[in-house]
């Protein structure tokens, strides 16, 4: 099944990754999506705080 989802890797300290995958264990859901779920509640405040954040500048990059 075809995503507009993007593949992306990072590090992590390795305490912060046992306990985000309890967490998302505990939300049934996967490391994934809980990471992603955490992505875009952070974004939403932060566009609160400080106003939309414009990306057609950054797609040109």
């Amino acid at each position: 099944m075809p995503t507009n989802k993007a593949p992306f890797g990072f590090n992590l300290e390795y305490e912060y990754l046992l306990k985000i995958k309890f967490i998302a264990k505990r939300e049934t859901r996967s490391l994934s999506n809980l990471l992603e779920h955490l992505c875009k509640l952070h974004i939403e405040q932060y566009e609160e705080k400080y106003g939309e954040i414009d990306i057609s500048k950054e797609i040109k990059k």
